[in-house]
């Protein structure tokens, strides 16, 4: 090489720690599905069921859904999940070795409709 060209490093937030940039192959999938309703108290609100499922992940996973409306709790079918909740995002964090489908419970007890409830989308990263 005659001439230098200085080296160029390009910063891409969506990719998640831990992959190579020269491998070219991201880390699997995962998604998640909201079902709706899964459980009325009255006019006071309920709970709604999500559902998550992924493949070809190996780490720790950090799952951020949020909704439409104000939480109120979070729960799962696995105890090993840390849960926590603001506003309208909740929070997960869970090796990829949880249940897998990951069941998810949503509340909310503030006096509004568990029926106008929706999720409005998924972020997640793997370390």
């Amino acid at each position: 090489m005659k001439t230098y060209k200085k080296p160029v490093v390009t910063v891409d937030a969506g990719m998640a720690e831990g992959v190579y940039a020269a491998s070219g192959a991201s880390q699997g999938t995962l998604n998640v599905t909201y079902h709706g309703v899964w459980d009325r108290w009255g006019t006071n609100g309920g709970k709604g069921l999500a559902m998550a499922d992924w493949s070809g992940i190996n780490g720790t996973i950090t799952l951020n859904i949020t909704f439409n409306d104000t939480l109120d709790q979070v729960e799962t079918d696995d105890a090993s999940v840390k849960k926590s909740w603001s506003g309208k995002t909740a929070t997960l964090t869970f090796a990829s070795t949880a249940s897998n489908p990951l069941t998810i419970g949503v509340h909310i007890n503030h006096g509004t409709s568990i029926d106008d409830l929706k999720m409005t989308g998924f972020t997640y990263s793997v370390n």
